[in-house]
């Protein structure tokens, strides 16, 4: 199995872009895994406007399958004192896979500073069960290229659950070191929608958006990350959940919000 930089650096220059063949072991299904489309849309990015601010903000609009030969194009929204703004689209042979949009800002000083988001209370990452299949029982896809450990909550099908949400450990098998901005966009997606926890089997189920706001990047993209994930509605086919990401020092890395489409 590739490493993390191994499969980005795959990106090659294209004439109005960079293109790649959607790596088979980061699918989802169908579709490349979203977290490894918005890693290679921010790269394309990071590789067409040069010296960009710290990524602050993204949101992505995942619209069909990302399969065979992608296509990935950036172009500059906005370029103002302290912050970007650029578009990132991914598109396969047969039109547009996904949307993004990156928010950059340069660090300001400032005179407010708090953090009222706490992390869970959980054991250390060596002392929690494994949160699903992995190595040779685990089926082939995308999840097979982090390890996982359940810290909080419930697995998924869980009948007894109360709430559909749970914490997980979660560290990449191999970044070969990537760009810890990259590696954590690559990562912060990789659990499934939590209303899983509460489906009375399994079943398909498909992004739709999915927004990340960013409180700080590690410096490295190794080591373990806390992912929280907790849905607030389920109905009508869809969910719509809140997501965390933490250091293993407590240190707050990213919050998320998605919409997903479940057929359950």
């Amino acid at each position: 199995m590739s490493s993390l930089r191994a499969v980005v650096e795959q990106l090659s220059p294209a004439a109005d872009g960079f293109v790649i063949d959607a790596p088979e072991e980061w699918s989802q299904g169908r579709t490349l895994y979203g977290g490894m489309t918005a890693a290679l849309a921010y790269e394309a990015v990071k590789r067409t406007h040069g010296e960009l601010a710290a990524l602050r903000s993204a949101q992505f609009s995942f619209i069909g399958p990302a399969t065979g030969r992608l296509r990935f194009t950036a172009a500059l929204l906005r370029r103002g004192r302290s912050s970007t703004v650029i578009a990132a689209d991914c598109f396969n042979e047969e039109g547009p896979a996904a949307r993004a949009l990156f928010v950059f800002g340069a660090t300001r000083e400032s005179k407010v500073a708090h953090e009222f988001l706490q992390r869970p209370e959980v054991a250390a990452a060596e002392a929690c069960p494994s949160f699903r299949k992995e190595g040779g029982a685990a089926p082939r896809g995308f999840w097979n290229n982090f390890e996982t450990r359940l810290a909080g909550g419930h697995r998924l099908l869980d009948k007894s659950a109360a709430r559909a949400e749970f914490a997980v450990w979660t560290r990449f098998l191999d970044t070969g070191g990537a760009d810890p901005t990259t590696a954590l966009l690559a990562i912060a997606d990789c659990l499934p929608p939590a209303a899983m926890v509460v489906f009375p089997q399994p079943a398909p189920i498909s992004t739709i958006t999915w927004g990340v706001d960013i409180a700080h990047v590690p410096s490295s993209a190794d080591g373990w990350r806390l992912l929280w994930s907790g849905s607030e509605h389920a109905g009508e086919g869809y969910s719509l959940q809140n997501m965390a990401m933490w250091s293993e020092a407590g240190e707050l890395i990213a919050v998320g919000r998605q919409a997903v489409a479940i057929f359950a």
